[in-house]
């Protein structure tokens, strides 16, 4: 017991030494992070800027009412300042707003390929928040998701006003583009098309074969004897 009393009077300071050894190592670490992320702060906060030019009027005369659009515009031009925290806190307001997007789409615009493009920006919105949310913060990934999002968002803009354009073409001047279309549907569609359409057409008659044929005779008239007179 003697002995035992000794020997973890000796190991104490071992485990002291080694503890606050931890503690700097932890400390020091936290001190590069911090640095790092403090020179990380002063890129994303010069690379912060989503250029998106505003909507035609025609196209703002329709979305109006969208409001949930005009709240997500409204995210990306408030840029955040202080700590790396309030623009990770920013992007995670864009993001709750983007899911938003296609769920509230408004019925002139609800089509296949406006969702679509809503789906492609919401998918680099969630990237946004994945790379700046991580604990090294990967600065190359974030510039280059807030170019993407910029360029989406533009996009979706100009399906818009592609639309409202589209719309407006005179039906004689639209008239063959619609018949493709419709044709397109009718052909994806095999039941929308007319019964008469579906009939098959006549068969045609099957040409004889030359060596099948027997020469045809002609039947012999009956000969009745002549009567002398």
């Amino acid at each position: 017991m003697k002995y035992l009393k000794f020997i973890i009077l000796l190991c104490l300071p071992a485990l002291m030494l080694s503890c606050n050894d931890d503690e700097q190592v932890r400390a020091a670490e936290a001190i590069r992070a911090q640095k790092y992320n403090d020179s990380i702060l002063t890129i994303i906060n010069k690379n912060w800027k989503f250029n998106i030019p505003p909507v035609t009027p025609k196209v703002k005369a329709k979305i109006d009412g969208w409001n949930e659009w005009q709240q997500f515009k409204a995210e990306l031009a408030d840029k955040p300042t202080g700590s790396l925290n309030a623009y990770r806190g920013k992007v995670k307001a864009i993001a709750e707003k983007a899911e938003e997007l296609n769920k509230t789409i408004p019925p002139f615009f609800n089509q296949p390929q406006m969702r679509s493009r809503l789906g492609v920006l919401m998918t680099k919105v969630r990237s946004l928040y994945t790379y700046i949310d991580l604990t090294v913060v990967q600065e190359k990934k974030v510039i280059q998701y807030i170019n993407e999002i910029s360029k989406e968002t533009t996009s979706i803009q100009n399906q818009m006003d592609e639309m409202v354009r589209f719309s407006e073409i005179p039906m004689e001047k639209g008239e063959e583009e619609l018949l493709m279309a419709l044709d397109t549907v009718r052909m994806a569609n095999p039941d929308m098309i007319p019964e008469a359409e579906k009939q098959p057409a006549p068969a045609k008659p099957k040409k004889m074969d030359s060596k099948k044929l027997k020469p045809f005779a002609p039947p012999l008239k009956e000969l009745k004897p002549k009567t002398e007179n």
